[in-house]
């Protein structure tokens, strides 16, 4: 599991405690990532093996202009 540091957050937001856990997977399609939010809701996204380039490019992207 991993824990999103609390500099990540506005402080009025209550994401810092949230807890994520992260699984590779394997079914008839193949084999995938799901990453799952451990705290409050049960909220995942499932990233297919193949996929996980243009997702971690994607999740860059975004970091990177939330600092503009």
């Amino acid at each position: 599991m991993i824990r999103r540091p609390p500099r990540s957050t506005p402080l009025y937001s209550s994401a810092a405690s949230d807890v994520y856990k992260r699984q590779i997977k394997e079914n008839h399609k193949g084999r995938y990532l799901r990453i799952t939010e451990q705290s409050g809701g049960r909220s995942s996204i499932v990233v297919p093996i193949e996929g996980l380039d243009e997702f971690e490019n994607q999740i860059k992207l975004v970091v990177s202009k939330s600092f503009d």
